[in-house]
């Protein structure tokens, strides 16, 4: 019976408590993106928040945690072995990132509400609240809520999360014992708005300077997806995280950590967009092999290139695009026209020089950027434009249908499609694209290297235009090239990194930002965990601009 009445109360009780603790955290930036009819930020476009002005830092937003990093700080807070694998939706994107600003829908919530339920449960209150005696027990309790509450708010707790959270053991206890309100307080805190989102408010005011805990809170989730450990909490109750020096040691000591890495690698993947190709298809008619395996090995090589690049080798942006090799297994050998390395695990090939450099090249960045039956150099134009360059298109022309070219075997995928561009309404945009795309026509819509089509040889010049690297080129390896040396390019990188870093569209600061760092980083190739670094030192990291 006692078991009947906790479990019936406790929806009631856990929801009334986190109406309570989360109080006052308003304001989120509502979810976003270029899917949500956002517009892609950088170039001409307006300020995408009304109110800041030239050189204000970023604005205050709510960010909830992805679910690697609910994840991983369950992982972290509990001592788990590995994080919790409990179902949870999807996390949206924006501007091709899922670290975006994002409400929580009723799906999702209890989602968070069952996997709090099952580790709360599953608890050894034993080890995470141990009491001597059962007079002990209030004394106990109250330092089990100050030590772990601290820890799963990320801050020390008010006086009013404090009482709020004692009220709660205390009425589970009237009627259970002193683990079922353990057990129930630490249910709620893996709930709780303070665990849940990244409250970066800082003072009160116009403009907001961090506290010291939310410093340490911003340098965890970006270099390790978690929450702070117990060197970066000591720094934050020290007062050891107010100067750029300061945070730049932390930053660093962070980068040796083994989750840095995973970190970096997920804004290189989503940035580059190759993380996408296992969850795509392709016409099983023409591309048969393209099944599971294959995907998930042209995922694997990315991952494995980039954490090359950005480990072992000099991290710079300049060599991910331009680097002459990459890591193979059986089936990527097929893809890539290589040798058998024989079996399912990835090793060190070079390419071949004259079709391949850099991720450009990778099957799985030309795989997500085509179509499922042939190559769409528009899309492939289009990423090189917006995410490699920074600089955003206008929309088609309102009330034009967009009809694209259908297959035809006597033409090659450009010949169809520089028709379809010779539309007087598409031209315009069509002649930023086309050029960049159209460079990428010697790989097919799964990435394999061709010189013809259609019984037809394949044009693959190019032309890239409003960059500092303007003129012809033929090929991928050419393109890859000018990129990887491109200034524009690498502002943008500064650009996608304030992104990223953020979790919102870009500020004119930030661009200035971007600027300043290319001017810094750029002569040696931009090396992008020193980006990373660096805007951990601006001022944008250290404080907040209210938006009404």
């Amino acid at each position: 019976m006692r078991q009947l009445e906790l479990d019936a109360g406790r929806l009631a009780l856990v929801t009334g408590l986190l109406m309570l603790i989360g109080a006052g955290c308003t304001g989120a930036i509502p979810e976003g993106g270029q899917g949500a009819g956002a517009p892609e930020p950088g170039g001409d476009n307006a300020e995408p928040f009304p109110g800041i002005q030239p050189g204000d830092p970023g604005p205050t937003a709510m960010r909830r945690l992805t679910n690697d990093e609910y994840r991983n700080t369950l992982q972290d807070l509990l001592k788990l072995p590995a994080p919790p694998s409990d179902p949870l939706m999807p996390d949206p994107s924006g501007l091709g990132y899922d670290n975006f600003p994002s409400s929580i829908s009723s799906v999702l919530g209890s989602q968070y509400a069952t996997m709090a339920a099952r580790l709360a449960g599953e608890a050894n209150v034993a080890q995470v609240a141990p009491c001597a005696s059962t007079g002990m027990e209030s004394t106990c309790a109250d330092k089990f809520i100050s030590a772990f509450g601290k820890r799963a708010h990320r801050r020390p707790l008010t006086s009013a999360d404090t009482k709020a959270y004692r009220a709660l053991f205390d009425l589970a206890r009237t009627t259970g014992t002193y683990a079922d309100g353990i057990k129930l307080v630490t249910e709620a805190m893996l709930q709780s708005p303070h665990l849940l989102y990244r409250l970066e408010y800082g003072a009160t005011g116009a403009r907001r300077t961090l506290t010291p805990h939310e410093v340490a809170s911003e340098l965890s989730y970006l270099l390790t997806l978690s929450m702070p450990d117990a060197e970066l909490m000591a720094a934050a109750d020290a007062n050891a995280l107010e100067t750029p020096a300061q945070i730049e040691a932390q930053a660093r000591r962070l980068l040796e950590l083994p989750r840095a890495k995973i970190a970096l690698r997920k804004f290189v993947a989503q940035w580059m967009t190759v993380g996408s190709v296992t969850g795509i298809n392709k016409d099983a008619t023409l591309f048969p092999m393209f099944d599971d395996a294959l995907k998930s090995a042209m995922a694997a090589e990315s991952d494995r290139f980039i954490d090359a690049v950005l480990w072992e080798g000099d991290g710079t942006l300049k060599t991910l695009l331009s680097a002459p090799f990459s890591f193979v297994n059986s089936a990527l050998a097929r893809v890539y026209d290589l040798s058998d390395p024989g079996g399912d695990e990835l090793v060190m090939a070079n390419l071949n020089d004259r079709q391949r450099a850099g991720i450009l090249t990778h099957a799985s960045l030309l795989s997500v950027q085509a179509h499922a039956y042939d190559s769409f150099p528009i899309a492939r134009g289009l990423f090189i434009r917006v995410r490699l360059m920074c600089q955003p298109l206008p929309p088609p022309p309102m009330g034009e249908v967009i009809a694209l070219p259908p297959p035809d075997p006597k033409l090659t995928t450009r010949e169809r499609f520089a028709a379809h561009s010779e539309n007087p309404a598409c031209a315009g945009c069509h002649a930023l694209i086309d050029p960049l795309g159209f460079g990428l026509e010697n790989y097919d819509a799964i990435g394999r290297f061709r010189t013809m089509e259609n019984g037809r040889p394949i044009d693959a010049r190019g032309q890239m235009s409003e960059s500092d690297v303007d003129g012809p080129y033929t090929g991928g390896v050419e393109l890859a090239g000018k990129l990887s040396s491109s200034a524009t390019v690498r502002l943008c990188a500064g650009i996608q990194a304030a992104r990223w870093v953020f979790g919102r569209p870009e500020i004119e600061s930030d661009r200035e930002v971007a600027k300043t760092m290319e001017a810094q980083l750029g002569a040696a190739g931009l090396d992008l965990r020193e980006l990373l670094v660096a805007m951990t030192k601006t001022e944008s990291f250290l404080t907040r601009t209210f938006v009404p």
